[in-house]
């Protein structure tokens, strides 16, 4: 933990140092709000954003990366604890029947899914619903010639394939994107397990998300 330290400690003062050699200053505004039900007008305007660059959840909360557990110490100093973070989380909000995305790679896994546990096969349809339209909210704020880059890793639902960077890519192209590129790479760090046992079968595993896709689309 000291090493840590110090190590952030040395990269805030390069940073600083850097900041103070610039002939204008930079400077930062922080806004709080769910981008899947909508993005306040009054605080960032419609096509007026140069470049979004995130890294969504890649799942629900509850199967995928548990993020609520990740973030409760900054949620208790936020002060927020008192809310359901895995029901304010994309997916949250459970349908009742199965969903139709129009892109047959996407709408062919989470099909496949249904034919063995309908239950999670309405969890991760929910996922996917959420980030649609946190994709089509996000896209409304982006300027013609701008860019989305989204850091994104596919899971696997029951041994199953989710095609997340693809579908992000449709989504984004469904309003006025163009893809511009895909990049891979192994995940550096992680706090997940290189492999687990999904279906709860003594020595059945698979292998966890090890691999990160970052795709950047251009507003047309």
């Amino acid at each position: 933990m000291k090493n840590k330290l110090y190590r952030n400690f040395n990269g805030y003062i390069s940073f600083y140092e850097a900041m103070l050699k610039l002939s204008f200053h930079p400077f930062a505004k922080i806004y709080s709000f769910n981008s899947v039900e909508q993005i306040p007008y009054d605080k960032i305007k419609p096509n007026s954003v140069d470049i979004v660059i995130t890294s969504p959840p890649y799942g629900d909360s509850r199967t995928t990366v548990a993020y609520g557990q990740y973030s409760r110490l900054s949620s208790e100093w936020l002060g927020i604890l008192d809310k359901n973070i895995y029901k304010e989380s994309i997916g949250g909000e459970k349908i009742n029947s199965i969903h139709s995305f129009g892109y047959a790679p996407l709408d062919n896994s989470i099909k496949k899914i249904s034919s063995i546990n309908l239950k999670r096969c309405l969890e991760v349809a929910s996922f996917y619903i959420d980030l649609e339209k946190s994709i089509k909210n996000v896209s409304s704020v982006i300027k013609k010639g701008g860019y989305a880059c989204y850091v994104v890793a596919n899971r696997k639902v029951l041994g199953i394939s989710l095609p997340t960077d693809k579908s992000i890519k449709y989504f984004f192209e469904e309003n006025g994107f163009s893809h511009v590129n895909t990049f891979s790479r192994i995940i550096p760090n992680k706090r997940m397990p290189l492999k687990n046992s999904p279906t709860n079968v003594a020595g059945k595993t698979e292998e966890t998300m090890n691999r990160e896709y970052i795709i950047i689309m251009i507003k047309k």
